[in-house]
């Protein structure tokens, strides 16, 4: 089997296999009864299917972690500390509102794998017309390309009862954009930090010393500093 880098899968789809020139329908087949579906609901988890066999299909090299709701969503390295690959989709005539992640989750996971900060997300803007399916758009983007600062907070994320949730995307394609994603990892680790200061009443079982422990952790286990 291949072994290839996120960028070279995000080339084959794009310039070779051409998604953005497809069309496809989604449909339930059971008793020999085929219905089409015309939701959204579950376009995303099909998607990501899509891609498991398209990969399968063009011989490349890949895995998924036994429990499908661990991260990554694939693995194209044989080592468990590269070549992470997440799969985001979004209705192309909406803005972007899909979860980057749980924000304690994630901010958690970082002080023992911090190297899945270098994970690629493929991300696919699609549409659905009655019951024809289309690729709009498709991005490969690092976690500060696609998140960003808002208004209230130094960091976009969807709050509950006014906490933090989950890390939620900017409109990192817009053309005069309000919130600007961030320009690398440590800007994106100094806003995560920030926020984590802003509500240490209900982090503070992690946050103390957060992106010293974070920046620690991957210079150990990459052998490199952020």
């Amino acid at each position: 089997m291949k072994k290839v880098t996120a960028s070279e899968i995000y080339d084959l789809l794009v310039n070779e296999f051409k998604i953005k020139e497809q069309i496809g329908s989604i449909e339930i087949i059971l008793g020999g009864i085929s219905a089409k579906y015309y939701g959204k609901d579950a376009i995303g988890d099909l998607l990501q299917e899509w891609v498991s066999e398209w990969l399968k299909r063009n011989n490349i090299y890949f895995r998924q972690p036994t429990n499908t709701q661990e991260f990554p969503d694939f693995l194209l390295a044989e080592n468990n500390k590269s070549g992470f690959l997440e799969i985001k989709t979004f209705n192309a005539n909406a803005t972007p509102a899909f979860d980057i992640a749980n924000f304690d989750s994630y901010n958690k996971s970082l002080l023992i794998k911090p190297e899945r900060l270098d994970a690629d997300y493929l991300i696919f803007g699609y549409k659905m017309i009655d019951s024809v399916l289309s690729i709009d758009n498709l991005w490969l983007l690092k976690v500060w390309e696609m998140a960003g600062t808002s208004g209230a907070n130094p960091i976009n994320m969807q709050t509950k009862n006014s906490q933090p949730y989950n890390l939620r995307p900017i409109k990192w394609y817009a053309k005069n954009p309000k919130n600007k994603p961030f320009t690398d990892k440590i800007s994106f680790l100094n806003a995560i930090s920030e926020t984590l200061e802003k509500y240490s009443h209900s982090t503070s079982n992690y946050s103390k010393n957060w992106l010293k422990n974070v920046k620690k952790k991957y210079l150990e286990n990459m052998g490199k500093s952020l």
